[in-house]
């Protein structure tokens, strides 16, 4: 099942699942016609690992999840860890978009997989709004916004928060929060029915990679505790937002906000985002998570402070 798994879910070639497993490709070859022939192949695969399937229980009695949905994935860069989260996170999303509603959008790599691999799904009467700002001076940082494809897919009404994630000052931050537009959508986005987000590792963060961080403040704000970045802010060990001068120029959304919405889904992996989860579900703050095996195994090792 891991196999087959391997070449028809996840599109690595004979030669890669044999690397990874450490076999022969001939033997590869082998147990994929067996598994055809035995009917474990059809169309699509149709059951998770058994040992996901445990992951994802253990997951959500630990956090006190509504549900949780592990997946396997290829050990590789970021770019492919997120094309597979977001690959099973998308048939979940469709079963709980509905017409007349609203759902809001987080902001960064996995997500914007997510809107990209979603097929056409169309709606009516259905808002999709941002939760935190994305401008900045590059354009390239687009590549990381997810709003406007997510609200394209669903035929939805786009509600984009115009607005920098960083601010260059604290005085502008406040400027711009103040605006009767950005309290609006700010409003709209915390009424949703159903919210969307990632996570960012300390280093591994898009605030960092779309370079809105430099060096000095990522070594700055890391002395002062951060651990990872949540909803455009640096967050400690306990989920909350570090005291810290970088954070007083952030447009986001703390964790005791973003838990009004009812149904807050996470979708993130990876080593370097482990203990940010961590202290994220701790609080509560998710009611939903789909995340690879070998973040859940490690999120299921670490001890939170009232164990």
């Amino acid at each position: 099942m891991r196999i087959a798994r391997y070449y028809y879910q996840l599109g690595l070639t004979q030669q890669e699942i044999a690397s990874e497993l450490g076999i022969g490709r001939a033997r590869v070859i082998k147990l994929l016609a067996e598994a055809r022939e035995r009917g474990v192949v059809t169309i699509s695969i149709n059951s998770p690992l058994l040992e996901n399937l445990e992951l994802a229980d253990a997951l959500a009695a630990r956090f006190g999840l509504a549900s949780a949905e592990v997946c396997l994935v290829q050990t590789g860069d970021e770019k492919r860890l997120a094309q597979q989260l977001a690959r099973a996170a998308g048939e979940r999303l469709l079963k709980r978009v509905q017409n007349n509603s609203t759902l809001s959008v987080g902001w960064g790599i996995t997500l914007k997989e997510l809107a990209t691999q979603l097929p056409h799904f169309p709606t009516n009467n259905t808002s999709v709004v941002s939760l935190i700002g994305s401008l900045t001076r590059k354009s390239s940082a687009a590549i990381f916004e997810a709003t406007t494809l997510l609200a394209e897919r669903l035929d939805a009404e786009c509600h984009y928060l115009a607005a920098p994630i960083v601010c260059d000052s604290r005085d502008t931050r406040e400027v711009l929060v103040s605006q009767p537009m950005f309290q609006d959508l700010r409003t709209m986005a915390l009424a949703s029915e159903l919210a969307i987000v990632s996570i960012g590792g300390l280093d591994s963060a898009t605030i960092r990679q779309a370079g809105m961080v430099t060096d000095e403040e990522y070594e700055s704000v890391k002395l002062a505790g951060a651990i990872g970045n949540f909803l455009g802010y640096y967050i400690d060990t306990s989920g909350a937002i570090v005291d810290h001068p970088l954070n007083q120029r952030i447009i986001g959304v703390s964790g005791d906000e973003f838990k009004q919405i009812p149904q807050r889904l996470m979708i993130s992996g990876g080593p370097s985002k482990v203990e940010a989860l961590r202290a994220v579900l701790a609080q509560g703050w998710m009611t939903d998570l789909v995340t690879d095996s070998q973040t859940a195994s490690a999120l299921l090792q670490t001890k939170d402070k009232h164990d």
